[in-house]
């Protein structure tokens, strides 16, 4: 299983203005902006059916905290409810990077998960959250732990 581990650059961007938060996402090297957020996402891989927290999402994936993530590679069927939509969004992605906790870095386990299918308007009211939350003065970090 590969493992990498990244620094966490989710608290800058929640404060950030536009133009700061561009350029903290230049630096990690994302083709997506990411917003830092805390919601349940049901997951289904090889037939079996998982919940777990995502961390951030973004508009081309997301990161899901987990203890037991699934192998580099796995394909994925995602559904999720964005903190301020009753919308529910579904999408299917494959693992992309797998993470191990450390603790004295504040890291949690996880995984990367890349979106590769989601209906074009679904991606639109995802890129609408994240256009909306990356806007300067969004400051609440947006949560929905009743998914």
């Amino acid at each position: 299983m590969a493992t990498k581990t990244t620094k966490s650059k989710k608290a800058p961007i929640a404060e950030a203005t536009q133009s700061e938060a561009d350029e903290l996402l230049q630096k990690d090297g994302r083709d997506h902006q990411r917003v830092p957020v805390q919601l349940l996402v049901d997951y289904r891989s090889e037939g079996n059916y998982l919940f777990d927290f995502c961390r951030d999402l973004g508009t081309g994936g997301v990161f899901i905290e987990t203890t037991k993530p699934l192998s580099h590679g796995s394909v994925v069927e995602l559904t999720f409810t964005l903190p301020d939509s009753k919308e529910t969004l579904e999408a299917k992605g494959r693992v992309i990077w797998v993470q191990t906790a450390i603790p004295e870095k504040n890291t949690a386990a996880g995984m990367g998960v890349q979106f590769e299918e989601f209906t074009q308007e679904q991606r639109v009211i995802l890129q609408e959250f994240v256009d909306r939350y990356n806007k300067p003065g969004s400051r609440d970090k947006p949560t929905n732990k009743s998914a």
